[in-house]
C-alpha cells in the first residue's frame, strides 16, 4: 500500500508556499512539506529525499510550478524524467501555475510525467480530491 511521506512544493514565491503550507495543514495530509525555491533546488531535494526514504511504498507529491529562476518547470521536468527511474519513492507529480499561456496548460498535460495541471493557488478542496484520486 502507498502511503504519502513527503510534499514538495517547487516555487520561487515566498508568499505562496508558505500559503500552501497552511492549506496543506488544514486538509489533514500527514506528511512532512519541503520547500524548493526553483527547479534546480527541486531536483537536489529529490536527490535528498532518494538518501532518507528507501521505500517503494513511499510516496512524494510534487507540486510544481513553472516560471521560476535558475531553473524553470520544464527544465526540471526534463531532468525529472532522467532520474525518476532511480528514485527510491513513488512520485505524483502536478503543475500548479499563475500561467495565463494555454499552450503551457497543454505542453504540461501532454507530458507524460504530469498527472494534471492547476491555476495558482491550492486549496483544501483540491487537496481532499487528490488525496482521495491519488494518495
Amino acid at each position: 500500500m502507498i502511503k504519502l511521506n513527503t510534499i514538495l512544493l517547487i516555487d520561487d514565491d515566498f508568499t505562496t508556499n508558505y500559503l500552501h503550507k497552511k492549506i496543506i495543514s488544514k486538509s489533514e495530509i500527514d506528511s512532512s512539506i519541503e520547500v524548493a525555491n526553483n527547479g534546480k533546488e527541486g531536483i537536489e531535494k529529490l536527490w535528498a529525499l532518494n538518501e532518507s526514504i528507501n521505500d517503494k511504498n513511499s510516496l512524494v507529491l510534487i507540486f510544481l510550478d513553472l516560471n521560476m529562476p535558475i531553473m524553470d518547470g520544464w527544465g526540471f521536468l526534463e531532468i525529472f524524467e532522467e532520474i525518476k527511474p532511480k528514485l527510491n519513492f513513488n512520485t505524483n507529480l502536478f503543475i500548479l501555475s499563475s500561467s495565463i499561456n494555454p499552450d503551457d496548460e497543454s505542453r504540461a498535460k501532454n507530458n507524460c510525467q504530469v498527472l494534471d495541471y492547476f491555476p495558482k493557488t491550492l486549496t483544501v478542496d483540491r487537496l481532499v480530491k487528490l488525496k482521495a484520486n491519488y494518495i
